[in-house]
């Protein structure tokens, strides 16, 4: 092998592998979960329902969380993204591209604790947002938001889990609302 399509191939496998092994993470989040987190389909969120423990396993997870995470597809248009008010309570919800890149934040430090309407875009998308609403652009069609709110311990648990409800709604075509609660709404309404 020639020293050029060596580094090719280097090269390739360098910026490749971030692609294929978060691809798969994606569909091991739709199909089997994570842990304390059980599954959920593309445009839904899953949430945990206790704190972490030695078995759950995604890159590092703190045993002082609670998580949610939501396979998100914006390839048929806008998803919404509702944030219930988390009356100060320290929260963040990741946004990660399929390339492992974060690109977006919403949370205490980025947008503050107080409800709040996201509309989660596809590339290039020029429509104006409606009301009050945040445009979140994604760089690619699928992404990830891994939510993550922080707990006290067992007894502050259910306290999180009233703030990490958080409501995705997508303009799908009746057939295709086959997702789990909590129940999709078409956006914009039909």
């Amino acid at each position: 092998m020639s020293d050029d399509l060596a580094a090719l191939a280097g090269a390739a496998y360098i910026y490749g592998f971030p692609l294929i092994f978060d691809v798969r993470q994606v569909v091991r989040f739709t199909r089997d979960g994570v842990g304390s987190v059980p599954p959920a389909p593309f445009n839904s969120f899953s949430h945990a329902s206790s704190l972490a423990g030695p078995e759950d396993r995604f890159v590092s997870i703190n045993n002082d969380t609670i998580y949610s995470i939501a396979q998100v597809d914006v390839s048929a248009g806008p998803v919404l993204l509702r944030v219930p008010d988390a009356a100060g309570r320290y929260y963040v919800l990741q946004f990660v591209d399929v390339w492992t890149n974060n690109f977006a934040y919403v949370g205490r430090r980025a947008t503050g604790t107080s409800t709040g309407s996201f509309l989660l875009v596809p590339p290039g998308w020029h429509a104006a947002a409606p009301g009050d609403v945040q445009v979140i652009e994604f760089p690619v069609y699928v992404g990830s938001i891994v939510g993550r709110w922080a707990c006290d311990g067992p007894p502050t648990c259910p306290l999180c889990g009233n703030c990490n409800r958080g409501c995705l709604s997508s303009r799908t075509r009746a057939r295709e609302r086959r997702w789990a609660s909590p129940p999709l709404q078409p956006y914009p309404p039909s």
